[in-house]
């Protein structure tokens, strides 16, 4: 994630893999006989970037490289080291392992660089036989980053040489020039961390289905607006449960479920059971809501009740107590709303913030001229969006577009951190195309920009 931030903020990949391979390098110093294992992603090509810059030291060094299509990076570097006179060898499945296993007998040190972090699901062949050889070798063992592996087996690795920052306990940690604005600051990364991959053999409602409490006899087209981005966000299925009249009146999309509830112009107590019974993955609640007294108790009673993922935003910051907030809500508060739910914010924004989701357990987005997202160990900050997104709408766009996100991935932090991103990326391109005229739809029109944009970092 942070080296797709970094490449959004100008530090090329290949220069941070540079970097990293030198300090792999630095630790194999003291070795003569080096063998490397390397994988196909940016590990990997830490690994074979070492391997070009220990051999040209006069060490003899040895790669076991696994076959397949690699990274951009990684495939570059193995091309570089292809050209040297070190041994190369592509690792296609497990029956090598024993001729390997003879080869790199008397090495002094095994440097593991076959997977990073972000690696999910159980190890398959020929990783797992690789691990296990690097396991019984009698040599030193160096993994990059994280020992490779999974519950069952991992590399035992006597340092884990942590690139950045520390991912496992106990590991040496190693400065390879990661901007500090990459962790700072959502990008592209969190993009690619929130919108999972999508198999030929997915099915209806993998990616999730958000279910909309919101809209009043005042506000009718405001529960279509959050439906319309939680859509363009990546969900499956979104339904809006709304008043009759909401319902009767609301601007007709085919591709959004309305289901009107008991109640005419405002929620009601008859309507929390049937909205109870509805089948979805998260609730975005409180968009064109109203703060009707019945329309309380039904929010009360509602978060007392669902335990699935919570998006509170608009009115339901203004009805909701905070003794009823809990750890599946995200809260996406403006400055007035937020000073009326948790006091005043001061002049530490990101303190303010933090505090508030510690206190509450809940993730807070805190909306401004930059966003301030926290899970209340974690703060981070956004600058994308402009002036022109005052206008009305499009805080509702950036609750359907968090709630889309996390129908797909469950992640509440991660879904926030992208949405902030993506809604104020999708407003800037809105803004190059209508300047002031920007309206929330236009937002909503451009979430498609904004994640191909995104793309373009991967």
């Amino acid at each position: 994630m942070l080296d797709i931030n970094a490449r959004y903020l100008g530090v090329p990949t290949l220069l941070l893999m540079e970097n990293a391979g030198r300090k792999i390098a630095d630790e194999c110093e003291s070795f003569k006989n080096i063998v490397i294992f390397s994988g196909r992603g940016g590990n990997g090509g830490d690994g074979l970037t070492a391997a070009r810059l220990l051999h040209s030291q006069g060490k003899k060094v040895k790669v076991y490289a696994l076959s397949g299509r690699r990274s951009q990076e990684c495939q570059e570097n193995f091309d570089m080291i292809k050209a040297l006179d070190l041994q190369v060898t592509e690792v296609y499945d497990s029956s090598q392992c024993e001729i390997i296993r003879k080869e790199v007998g008397n090495c002094d040190v095994a440097v593991d660089a076959l997977l990073g972090v972000g690696v999910e699901g159980s190890v398959r062949e020929p990783i797992r036989s690789l691990i296990e050889l690097i396991n019984h070798l009698e040599c030193g063992k160096i993994s990059v980053d994280v020992p490779s592996g999974d519950d069952e087996t991992s590399v035992k690795a006597d340092i884990v040489l942590a690139l950045h920052n520390e991912k496992v306990s106990g590991s040496k940690i190693v400065d390879i020039g990661m901007p500090p604005e990459a962790e700072k600051y959502v990008g592209p990364g969190d993009v690619y961390l929130a919108i999972p991959r999508r198999n030929v053999d997915s099915h209806k409602g993998d990616f999730g289905r958000v279910l909309i409490v919101g809209g009043s006899k005042r506000y009718i087209g405001t529960p279509m607006i959050v439906a319309q981005a939680c859509l363009k966000g990546g969900a499956d299925l979104v339904t809006i449960a709304c008043p009759k009249i909401v319902a009767e009146r609301i601007p007709y999309d085919p591709n959004i479920i309305v289901d009107p509830l008991k109640s005419k112009n405002y929620f009601s107590e008859d309507d929390v059971e049937k909205i109870l019974e509805g089948k979805f993955d998260v609730l975005v609640i409180g968009n064109g809501l109203g703060t009707h007294s019945d329309t309380k108790y039904v929010l009360r009673e509602l978060l007392g009740k669902v335990e699935t993922q919570i998006v509170l935003d608009a009115d339901a910051l203004r009805l909701v107590d905070k003794k009823h907030l809990k750890n599946n809500m995200v809260l996406t508060p403006h400055a007035h709303e937020f000073e009326s739910l948790f006091g005043g914010i001061g002049e530490d924004r990101e303190m303010a913030c933090k505090a508030a989701a510690k206190k509450t357990e809940t993730v807070v987005l805190l909306k401004g001229a930059v966003d301030v997202i926290s899970n209340g160990k974690t703060t981070r900050l956004n600058k994308t969006g402009n002036p022109a997104m005052t206008v009305g709408g499009t805080g509702d766009v950036l609750a359907g577009l968090v709630a889309g996100l996390i129908a797909q991935n469950k992640n509440s932090y991660s879904s926030a951190c992208a949405g902030a991103f993506l809604n104020g990326l999708a407003g800037d391109i809105a803004f190059e195309k209508f300047g002031v005229s920007v309206t929330a739809t236009d937002v909503i029109g451009e979430i498609h920009s904004a994640i191909s944009f995104s793309e373009k970092f991967y």
